[in-house]
């Protein structure tokens, strides 16, 4: 992955001050979505039913980065789309600079994970109040740049009354919930340390209490320049045990793994997405590639590898699995602007259908693209109503800086689009009727919230905030409540007072 850009910018912000400032508060837009707000594409009506979806009101927990261990971004329940209008903010905190993780609410607290400082924080949903927090922080060094401490780029996870973090110390933790106090010892996953060229844990844990265990993947802090050799660990729930499964072979680099790992339970696989090579495609086979690993050994047992040559057109999007016209399918988006859908018990056979979601740099097509300047896309699918939705950043034609847009799944024909206001780095969140997407200005000095209908994606309610920040982490729903935090570290969450508990 190439994230000089993002880290020289994050650096910026923090040496030069934020571009912020302001009380923080909500506008909501003046008009009711404009020519941008789903723009019908043809194609039949696969949206949702038409009335709002069996489960709790407001949607129950969203306990982990993407919702559960499938990942679809998806908190099953009643969200009315008419009740977007009665959004009203909630409590708010800061956590000063900077978050770039989204957060996650479960069993009565949400969890933030903040950049730089390091710190894990527990707030009590009901009340806004903190309960308890955590520095777990260290410096990476590299072999080919200056120390730095990028602190938490991985968000948290909720499950059973422990909290569960991927350290930029190297380690992953199990906090009690109810105080922060370790479970047991950390577990030592990744090496922060010049002698591993600064290894960086940016995958959020996969927690699987069926499976007893949580699952991470090992990426570089530098990227292209200082890479670090890929891998996949397993976490023991119980104990902290530790298993490790390297995506190369021994003295090779490359393979890293920056996205998260999905949890299929029902097949007993896992799959990831990768990062770049390092060398010829030959040499590193499981690089810019899907996965499908065994999720007790960590073998590798399927793969497919992005056959360009594009130096710079890894996966930071994770895979997300879905079942459409009786076949099962996952998808990614990449760094090269393509969505990718493939077959989950074929992927050697290679993608069943692409679509083009946004450009790379014309000016660097050897290289690749920055997804923080608006090339290509890093924000991963979800999957809902048997709708596939992606996003990303400078649309194909020209027309906007991002967009989502909704497909039929079995065949990639596109039923909806809708244009937003900036690039989309984060994942989507839908619940019920609504789908939430963040996206944030070309020059990242501003960054919107938008509620669609995930019905036909036209525009419901945008949320801008008085101190302008980019947004580097996707929006969660839990509990009729819409949680998002822009990068200055302030969180600003909306609820739906009929939904809320």
């Amino acid at each position: 992955m190439r994230r000089t850009a993002l880290f020289g910018i994050l650096l910026c912000a923090l040496a030069c001050g934020s571009n912020g400032g302001g009380s923080g508060i909500i506008t909501p837009p003046t008009d009711g979505g404009g020519t941008d707000a789903g723009n019908p594409d043809g194609g039949p009506d696969a949206g949702p039913d038409a009335g709002p979806d069996a489960g709790p009101l407001g949607g129950g927990d969203w306990g982990q980065y993407r919702h559960d261990p499938l990942g679809r971004s998806e908190n099953p329940g009643v969200f009315e789309a008419a009740e977007v209008a009665n959004l009203t903010p909630l409590w708010q905190q800061n956590f000063d600079l900077y978050v770039y993780t989204q957060a996650v609410a479960a069993e009565g607290i949400v969890v933030y994970t903040t950049a730089f400082s390091g710190k894990v924080k527990a707030i009590e949903e009901s009340t806004g109040k903190e309960l308890w927090s955590r520095t777990l922080n260290l410096p990476i060094v590299t072999n080919c740049e200056p120390s730095k401490q990028p602190g938490f780029w991985a968000s948290a996870a909720i499950a059973n009354g422990v909290v569960y973090v991927a350290s930029p110390d190297g380690n992953v933790y199990a906090l009690r919930a109810s105080d922060g106090t370790d479970v047991w010892a950390p577990a030592r996953v990744a090496d922060p340390s010049a002698a591993a060229n600064g290894e960086f844990i940016q995958s959020s844990p996969a927690v699987s209490t069926r499976l007893g265990r949580l699952y991470v993947g090992v990426a570089s802090s530098a990227g292209l320049q200082c890479e670090v050799a890929g891998r996949i660990v397993a976490i023991d729930l119980a104990t902290g045990a530790v298993q490790s499964q390297s995506l190369v072979n021994p003295g090779q680099q490359g393979a890293t793994v920056w996205s998260s790992i999905t949890i299929v339970e029902d097949e007993n696989r896992i799959y990831a997405t990768t990062g770049n090579r390092q060398g010829s495609r030959s040499a590193t086979p499981y690089a810019q590639a899907f996965l499908a690993l065994d999720p007790k050994t960590l073998q590798v047992l399927d793969h497919w590898q992005n056959p360009s040559d594009v130096e710079d057109i890894d996966f930071g999007s994770s895979p997300t699995p879905f079942d459409a016209g009786g076949m099962k399918l996952v998808a990614a988006t990449s760094k090269d602007g393509n969505l990718y859908v493939l077959r989950r018990d074929a992927l050697s056979q290679g993608p069943v259908w692409t679509y083009r979601m946004a450009q790379i740099d014309p000016n660097n097509p050897r290289v690749g693209v920055d997804p923080i300047l608006g090339w290509g896309s890093i924000s991963t699918p979800a999957f809902a109503h048997g709708v596939l939705y992606a996003a990303g950043g400078k649309t194909p034609d020209g027309k906007a800086p991002g967009s989502v847009v909704a497909f039929d799944p079995t065949n990639g024909n596109v039923l909806h689009t809708h244009y937003t206001p900036g690039y989309v780095l984060g994942p989507l969140a839908l619940a019920g009727e609504i789908l939430v997407v963040e996206s944030t200005a070309l020059d990242n000095n501003s960054s919107w919230l938008e509620i669609l209908n995930a019905n036909d994606l036209t525009l419901l309610r945008r949320f801008e905030p008085a101190a302008q920040n980019a947004t580097y982490g996707g929006p969660s729903i839990a509990h009729g409540a819409i949680f998002w935090t822009t990068q200055d570290g302030l969180t600003h969450n909306f609820g739906v007072p009929k939904y809320r508990r």
